[in-house]
């Protein structure tokens, strides 16, 4: 029986995972903060790591996936998406001459001064076979790639969101924004504060989840009008939230996908997005920083998008994935 080793690192790669499917489980450290870690294990019932190598910078978890490896000798190494734990998992497998294959491959965005861009290129790279949320993005690595395995299975959120159900209808539903930044490009202090200066013109409450490092840079920026500061929320109360939000506000690449579920029209603080069938399906406004943008969207009343949400599967890629690794 084949032996697999899953590098996970932050909220999204951990709300992916298939626990049922029986692999060894590495946590990197990269979101080490127990709101962002600790609640996603309990709360969706994932079984705790088996290595928490408590590590946040790319050269220590390389080296410490490497040492994992050395113990273990998996016969492959799974990441997922574009960040520093999916990097270090891939350059470990590279460097220990270990198959790599990468979920969630194929998205583009086509802005190689992103460094999740180059993440993911890097990584389609390396692997051998690439689990693709969308015919799209199957399309991108079979152009680029000549000789490539690929097999579009849907988006591993879309399974995850299917556990959340039912929702409950909170008493203000629609009358809020849930909102997230966090990205480099828009946590500098200038843009940030002008951001939130926009984020303060809602004719409805905003409320925006922060990760403790852009929380950290609140500290010394004067807030405005409709903006309330909350700190993170468990997945599934998050996913409550923005199935009951009358917009959702982000530059998070998951948060799209999950207003685009959800039916929730979601403006993007990016001017590009690798989940384009969010923006080609109407339910997402890319705006960047622009702040006439923002509040020409923010604000308005906007029309209900197309109603093809199977672009990114129907909840069962965990299922394919897992199918097609036990018969490898």
């Amino acid at each position: 029986m084949k032996k697999f080793l899953t590098i996970v690192g932050n909220r999204p790669q951990l709300i992916k995972l298939d626990k049922n499917f029986k692999q060894v489980l590495v946590y990197t450290g990269q979101h080490y903060d127990e709101c962002l870690k600790d609640v996603f294990f309990t709360g969706l019932d994932i079984p705790r790591p088996d290595y928490d190598l408590r590590a946040t910078e790319l050269g220590e978890m390389t080296d410490k996936i490497m040492a994992v490896i050395d113990q273990e000798q998996p016969q492959y190494v799974i990441v997922y998406g574009d960040t520093r734990s999916t990097l270090a998992g891939a350059m470990a497998a590279l460097y220990k001459n270990i198959p790599l294959i990468h979920s969630e491959a194929g998205c583009r965005s086509f802005n190689d001064k992103m460094i999740e861009e180059r993440i993911r290129t890097i990584v389609d790279e390396i692997a051998i076979i690439h689990f693709t949320p969308s015919l799209q993005c199957k399309e991108y690595l079979e152009r680029d790639y000549k000789k490539v395995t690929v097999y579009n299975v849907g988006a591993t959120q879309i399974d995850a969101m299917y556990s959340t159900f039912p929702t409950t209808k909170p008493k203000d539903a629609y009358q809020y924004i849930v909102a997230t930044i966090h990205r480099e490009e828009n946590t500098d202090r200038e843009t940030l504060s002008q951001l939130i200066k926009t984020l303060g013109k809602s004719n409805k409450e905003v409320r925006l989840y922060c990760h403790p490092r852009t929380k950290k840079l609140l500290e010394n920026i004067d807030f405005y009008g409709s903006v309330k500061v909350l700190d993170p929320l468990p997945y599934k109360e998050m996913i409550n939230a923005i199935a009951f939000a009358d917009k959702v506000v982000t530059d998070s690449g998951g948060l799209q996908v999950e207003a685009f579920f959800l039916k929730r029209p979601c403006i993007t603080l990016r001017n590009e997005t690798e989940w384009t069938e969010t923006v080609e399906q109407g339910w997402n406004y890319l705006v960047g920083t622009d702040e006439a943008k923002i509040l020409k969207y923010l604000n308005a009343e906007l029309p209900r998008g197309k109603g093809d949400l199977y672009v990114y599967g129907g909840g069962d890629a965990r299922l394919k994935i897992s199918t097609i690794l036990k018969n490898l």
